[in-house]
């Protein structure tokens, strides 16, 4: 939790906090409100589940 914690703090740094590592695509409110550490949107998240 530690390194996620830190990644997003450079995410914040870098201004692409809040945006999908994937697509791009901006990730909704309240997947950030509920897991403020997310680096992909709901869409690709699925995605990434499905191949696992």
């Amino acid at each position: 939790m530690l390194t996620q914690n830190e990644h997003a703090l450079e995410r914040l740094d870098a201004g692409t906090y809040g945006l999908c590592e994937n697509c791009g695509n901006p990730i909704g409110k309240a997947r950030m409100q509920a897991f403020p550490r997310a680096t992909l949107c709901v869409e690709c998240k699925q995605k990434q589940e499905r191949r696992s």
